[in-house]
């Protein structure tokens, strides 16, 4: 029994035809050949400049071709001539070409009257900035940067941004008039530039005169603005300055109108804080103060003092006390009578208290007694304390060495005696 295969359908690439190899291998060959990429036999774009641009372009350029350039807006060709065009050559490059414009300048901005202009980076070129300036009493009317730049009108022409300005002279208005006073050219509606007027208050139409209170000259300044504003005339009265425990010592006078001044001084036994000068205020009042003199503060005693040492006593119209010095302070009150009065006719002593009256009390330092008699002076205490000082350490130091002594011969006493215990027959 035979078996039959089915045929095979044979490969498109192994089909016995005269195209098979050409249709399998060839044209993917020839698509890939045609795909690998040639050299260019074209030139790039034309170079490019900051001043000039080229005059038309187009996608590409082949050797030969010529590319004309022109100045860009507010720029213009240099003279002598340049050249202002390149050629694409053979090798796909620009014949060498260099920058050919400049800038374009604009005319001359002008100065004002009173003024003057500056420019920038100095020149008038195209893009520049003029910076414009007044002299001092002239402020500015109108733009004060200027630009150089292509005119509206026509292109090919340069211009400024605006027209130059103008310097005026400074004016101020008219100061204003003030109540019961005036000023200095008053008639006029303006005043220039560091002119001055000059204030001053009416005559009085009463018993008190005018006082002036403010600036009394106002000048003219930048702006047209007055240095300040104008003052007041008004009467101002400070009471009589009559310090009390004191006296005035310059400054006399039957008013004392705004900004009087006087000096004055304190009775003895009053002071004064601060300065001694007071001046009359705006507000009719004496600054800082109306002249004040404060008591000057004593301590005082009630009694006199009962001391049992001898203390010194400062210089006083009364006798003294005791038969012994009392120190005390200075006191207003009447002084005490004396053993010699009357009052005490058998006493040359006051009687003793157990209670420390009021009053100064004795100076630790003072070393008097009451007697009179001079106490120990604190360098003989000391030679005395250090003395005894001195003879307990020596005692101390006899006791602790006699102890020690004591000690060692006990300690002796014991060892002979283990020794004679020692060698007793019974050790033999």
């Amino acid at each position: 029994m035979s078996v039959s295969c089915p045929p095979r359908a044979a490969h498109p690439c192994c089909l016995e035809k005269r195209f098979s190899f050409l249709c399998c291998f060839g044209i993917p060959l020839m698509a890939a050949v045609f795909l690998i990429p040639k050299p260019s036999d074209a030139c790039d774009a034309p170079p490019r400049f900051k001043f000039m641009k080229p005059n038309a372009t187009k996608s590409s350029y082949n050797p030969g071709d010529i590319v004309y350039f022109v100045c860009r807006p507010g720029y213009k060709h240099i003279i002598p001539r340049l050249p202002m065009s390149s050629v694409c050559q053979t090798d796909n490059t620009w014949t060498p070409l260099t920058e050919a414009c400049t800038e374009k300048q604009c005319p001359h901005p002008g100065e004002p009257e009173n003024g003057w202009v500056v420019p920038v980076n100095g020149s008038f070129s195209f893009g520049s900035q003029v910076h414009y300036s007044c002299n001092e009493g002239y402020r500015l009317r109108g733009e004060r940067i200027l630009y150089c730049q292509i005119s509206v009108v026509d292109e090919k022409q340069m211009s400024w941004s605006g027209d130059h300005p103008q310097c005026l002279r400074i004016m101020c208005p008219s100061p204003g008039d003030i109540p019961n006073g005036k000023y200095t050219g008053s008639e006029k509606g303006e005043f220039e530039y560091n002119e001055v007027v000059i204030y001053s208050c009416n005559p009085p139409d009463g018993p008190d005169e005018y006082s002036l209170v403010g600036e009394s000259h106002l000048i003219c300044s930048g702006d047209g603005v007055w240095s300040s504003n104008p003052p007041e005339c008004k009467v101002i009265k400070c009471p009589f300055p009559d310090p009390e425990n004191g006296r005035l010592l310059s400054g006399f006078s039957r008013k004392y109108y705004y900004k009087a001044t006087v000096t004055f001084e304190c009775s003895p036994g009053y002071y004064h804080e601060g300065e001694n000068i007071a001046v009359c205020g705006r507000n009719s009042t004496w600054e800082p103060a109306k002249p004040t003199c404060l008591k000057v503060l004593i301590a005082s005693s009630t009694s006199p003092p009962i001391l049992n040492h001898t203390v010194l006593i400062p210089s006083s119209t009364s006798p003294p006390i005791f038969n012994h010095t009392v120190s005390t302070p200075p006191s207003t009150k009447p002084p005490i009578p004396s053993v010699s009065e009357p009052e005490s006719p058998h006493t040359t002593m006051p009687p003793r208290s157990t209670t420390t009256p009021p009053g100064p009390r004795p100076s630790p330092d003072d070393d008097s007694e009451p007697d009179g008699t001079k106490t120990l002076d604190g360098g003989i205490i000391a030679v005395i304390v250090v003395s005894v000082s001195a003879v307990v350490a020596a005692l101390g130091g006899f006791l602790y060495y006699q102890h020690k002594k004591k000690g060692k011969r006990e300690i002796r006493a014991e060892y002979s005696a283990c020794q004679d215990k020692s060698t007793t027959p019974a050790d033999h």
